[in-house]
């Protein structure tokens, strides 16, 4: 391994860190860095005999959904476009592994990376409070329905990208001794706090749902962390009060939208045209929203004509205007269900979910597992402390009671993919220190 040329451990334990900014500027980056990493792992792994990276529990786990969503889309084949999503997948779970074989062999997680997350934040962080402020970002982007987007333009996804960028400087903030017991780095700690207000001000209430969860989970297993996580989100509290207070324009409201809109729409409050076909739960209220229990109900019709097997990755968009499932005005009809269970319930049928409700409970487990341990504080280390933040970062996407963005697509799945190759990574180092 000494041998090795230092340009691959460059390219690939550099790439880990900055794969957030690759998502950031497009798909094709993310795409060439993702079959880069993929093809260079399993090459070495095939070369070098390391085959613990395949015979596993974990690889067992993505094998059997890959194979549910690969015989869902081939059995209900509409049309290659809508195919290939499904086709394809078995990059999304490769690339996770890559990521822990990269780690594992070179175990790179020097202060050039926390430098260079640092710096991406603080560069989206500004150009987020620039729009807020000013109406626009540093390339020009305006505000989109009264909802900061910084560079991520006509797509709404900022407070989705921070969500699951935090866990990973908090990471590398770990494994470099920046935090931790006894130890708190009030730069890092205002950094993390206002990419928490920036999730605030986009306006992304699944989002800051999911940030919530995830502190609250930190909170629960690390108990030398809980005072950098109070300490953040009483920071957080004074930065949002501040911000809103020095807010001229009501253009944008992220507190009424938070709070004010969700109320309305989870009771229905002026759509009150839509109860006759579109009935709420116990006639009192609608799940998430009018919108969203549309997507639901529309979901279970197509359901009940494929239990077994699903639809595909893109069924639900296929047959949600067939007459046989339509409902009144439309309604329901999309892209995807807006929420992960219900999308793989409808994809991949009764199996798919299945696979997903397991791994939903087996990371309930692993919380508990993690607090045990770490409420011994003898065996609080910094590899402890990763682990639990990486778990932390993918239960937050098993979240269940939540409206979500498309699993099957690209850049979605592999940010939901991107923590599980730290998890895979530190799971191993921590059974091999405390069995």
């Amino acid at each position: 391994m000494n041998s090795e040329p230092n340009i691959s451990k460059t390219i690939f334990g550099y790439g880990i860190a900055i794969f957030p900014l690759f998502l950031l500027i497009g798909p094709l980056f993310s795409e060439i860095f993702l079959i880069s990493i993929i093809f260079y792992s399993i090459f070495l792994i095939i070369k070098e005999n390391k085959y613990n990276f395949f015979l596993n529990k974990f690889v067992l786990v993505f094998l059997l959904f890959y194979l549910s969503t690969l015989f869902s889309t081939i059995y209900n084949f509409y049309n290659f476009n809508y195919a290939k999503g499904g086709i394809f997948f078995f990059r999304i779970p490769l690339f996770a592994i890559s990521i822990w074989f990269i780690l594992e062999r070179y175990e790179f997680f020097n202060k050039k990376m926390v430098t260079f997350l640092l710096l991406l934040f603080l560069l989206i962080i500004f150009d987020s409070l620039l729009q807020y402020y000013s109406g626009k970002n540093l390339l020009g982007y305006e505000i989109i329905k009264g909802r900061i987007s910084s560079f991520f333009g006509d797509e709404l996804i900022l407070g989705s990208f921070i969500i699951r960028l935090i866990p990973i400087f908090m990471i590398y903030l770990v494994m470099n001794d920046l935090i931790g017991d006894k130890k708190i780095n009030f730069i890092y700690l205002f950094i993390i706090s206002f990419a928490c207000l920036v999730v605030y001000l986009s306006g992304e209430r699944t989002s800051f749902g999911l940030l919530i969860l995830f502190f609250f989970i930190l909170f629960f297993m690390v108990k030398i962390l809980r005072k950098f996580v109070i300490l953040t989100f009483l920071a957080f509290l004074s930065l949002a009060f501040i911000a809103s207070n020095l807010k001229t324009s009501s253009e944008i409201d992220p507190a009424k939208r938070m709070f004010n809109k969700s109320y309305s729409q989870i009771i229905g409050k002026g759509e009150e045209r839509y109860e006759k076909h579109k009935k709420k739960l116990f006639n009192k209220f609608y799940i998430f929203s009018h919108d969203h229990h549309g997507h639901y109900v529309l979901s279970y019709k197509i359901f009940k004509d494929h239990i077994l097997f699903g639809t595909g990755v893109k069924g639900f968009r296929y047959l949600c205007r067939n007459k046989i499932y339509i409902l009144e005005n439309n309604d329901g009809c999309s892209t995807h269900p807006h929420n992960t269970y219900v999308q793989i319930l409808v994809s991949n049928g009764i199996i798919g979910l299945l696979i997903l409700i397991i791994c939903f409970f087996y990371f309930i487990k692993e919380i508990f597992f993690f607090k045990k341990i770490n409420d011994n504080e003898k065996n609080s280390d910094k590899i402890l402390i990763s682990g639990a933040i990486a778990v932390s970062a993918v239960f937050i996407n098993l979240w269940p009671i939540i409206p979500s963005g498309n699993f099957f697509n690209n850049w979605l799945s592999m940010i939901y993919f991107y923590p599980i190759g730290f998890y895979l990574y530190f799971k191993y180092k921590n059974e091999k220190k405390f069995g």
